[in-house]
């Protein structure tokens, strides 16, 4: 036994040697994974490189919409540099046993809620959809309820917690949850105006300008709902008469004298809407008289509005809902109002 014991230590040393060598070869041993990706065999540089890659972009779906973050501008702070040199000051009987049996690491991380809260609800705007109350429409003379539409939203906390629990997934199924309409179709059903109230014509000059805008007001005001004991505005309803909008030059009364403006046309829809209430036996809460005389209303029987500062207002004071809806013929604008007869 003793003329053998120089070769066995030979042995020994020349694997000592060799299993030294080869475990700090700059390789990192076989079955190990970062994360669930394999990095085995690879050098640190190109390990870390695969990994960087792998999460550049974390990606959302829901159906068609898709969207991705960085882990960073998700809210999550991941140490390559620390995470690779723990991997590198592992023994070298570590390193050996790491050939041998699969080894998993996970990357050293941190966590901003609050910024993933942020990221999260950017990404629930692009993906949630508001739903639609059932509303009425004018078809044929008859007022029929058009059904709601339901939407959806990002389950924002859930999504969250998702994360959380697994932040580094390389993609997310967005959680989504149905939201029904305020009003569905048998609510309306029962809020449906029954009779007409009122209509009033007025003829007005012919202008493409001047009758785009009177067009543009009545639009925005057609199909409208007003609750009972509501009050409705008309600067609200309507809006500013921008360009943007889509309101052209045309004649109004300015300084006590007729000159181009732009929303020309929108005090015939105010006062052709006063006559309307008016007949409707409805609350007229706020109305302004023009400062000169106009000829397409009665005297005394005009509401001049200027958005900001003269308004047209009326209050619902019918037990039911008051349903709006105009008509354009030729040069004539007819206004009608919807609703149940006042108590």
């Amino acid at each position: 036994m003793k003329k053998y014991f120089p070769v066995l230590l030979f042995i020994l040393l020349f694997s000592f040697l060799f299993i030294s060598g080869y475990a700090y070869s700059g390789i990192i041993p076989a079955n190990v994974f970062m994360e669930g990706i394999d990095i085995g065999g690879l050098t640190v540089q190109e390990a870390e490189l695969k990994v960087t890659e792998h999460y550049k972009r974390i990606k959302f779906y829901y159906k068609t919409f898709a969207s991705s973050l960085s882990p960073e501008e998700l809210g999550i702070s991941i140490d390559y540099k620390g995470t690779f040199e723990q991997l590198e000051s592992r023994g070298i009987w570590q390193r050996v046993v790491m050939n041998f049996q699969e080894s998993q690491f996970n990357l050293e991380k941190t966590i901003d809620e609050n910024k993933i809260t942020e990221a999260l609800r950017a990404i629930g705007q692009g993906v949630s959809i508001s739903p639609q109350d059932a509303y009425l429409q004018i078809v044929n003379d008859q007022i029929v309820t058009k059904p709601g539409i339901k939407g959806n939203k990002m389950e924002l906390d859930l999504l969250k917690k998702i994360i959380i629990d697994n932040p580094l997934k390389n993609e997310y199924i967005i959680p989504i949850v149905v939201v029904e309409p305020v009003v569905g179709e048998k609510e309306m059903n029962l809020l449906k105006p029954d009779k007409l109230l009122a209509q009033y014509t007025t003829e007005f000059v012919k202008n493409q300008n001047r009758t785009e805008n009177i067009r543009l007001a009545c639009e925005a005001m057609k199909n409208l709902l007003i609750p009972s004991g509501a009050i409705f505005s008309f600067n609200e309803t309507v809006g500013p008469r921008e360009v943007e909008r889509g309101y052209l030059m045309a004649m109004i009364i300015l300084g006590g004298e007729f000159s181009p403006g732009l929303g020309g046309g929108i005090c015939q829809v105010s006062s052709t809407l006063y006559n309307t209430v008016l007949l409707a036996g409805l609350e007229v809460i706020e109305r302004h008289p023009h400062s000169l005389k106009i000829d397409y209303v009665p005297l005394g029987k005009d509401a001049t509005v200027t958005y900001g500062l003269k308004d047209f207002r009326f209050k619902n004071n019918t037990p039911g809902y008051l349903l709006l809806d105009y008509n354009i013929s030729g040069q004539n604008l007819t206004l009608y109002i919807y609703g149940s007869h006042p108590n």
